[in-house]
């Protein structure tokens, strides 16, 4: 609230936003190979100062039950070296792996995931992996919200979504 009248005339209103966004419940299943699956609707509407929205999607959730399908890359291949084609998310990446033969050929070897330190949300990309080395090249979406805690910020907008291509070199010893 404003101290004087003449205050009142120097203050611009404030932006708002107010949403209602419903989630529904989903389809829940499992695969042949006993791999979680779930799917989740949701809807939503909107009123602000910048005008109306809406929305409306759905979450894939892959669960329980993927170490079946997928056993850990680790585990699997040891320090032998090998290249996979991957889709990341949530610090794991579900990879389809291409690893050397004992004539020196690359040939497919299957499905593994692998947990680690991936850049951004979600990502998708090729990447070469040895022990406890991997390397990457691939398109990473990432949202980043630093208006959390940053005062005097009004009237910016803090929160960014991005995709990009992205080149990462980790080295993580195991312990």
């Amino acid at each position: 609230m404003p101290v004087t009248p003449a205050d009142a005339a120097r203050l611009d209103p404030e932006a708002y936003d107010l949403r209602y966004v419903r989630g529904f419940s989903g389809a829940r299943g499992r695969t042949a190979s006993g791999l979680e699956v779930s799917l989740t609707p949701h809807a939503g509407i909107g009123v602000g100062s910048d005008g109306g929205s809406a929305e409306a999607g759905a979450t894939l959730k892959i669960g329980e039950g993927l170490e079946r399908l997928a056993p850990d890359g680790s585990e699997r291949f040891g320090e032998r070296p090998r290249w996979y084609l991957y889709a990341a998310g949530s610090g794991r990446a579900v990879g389809y792996n291409f690893a050397r033969t004992r004539d020196g050929d690359y040939a497919r070897s299957g499905y593994t995931n692998d947990r680690g330190s991936f850049l951004g949300d979600a990502s998708i990309g090729v990447a070469y992996r040895r022990g406890d080395m991997q390397t990457s090249l691939g398109v990473v979406y990432r949202e980043i919200d630093a208006g959390k805690g940053l005062r005097g910020m009004s009237g910016l907008d803090t929160d960014v979504d991005e995709g990009l291509i992205a080149f990462q070199l980790s080295i993580k010893p195991r312990r």
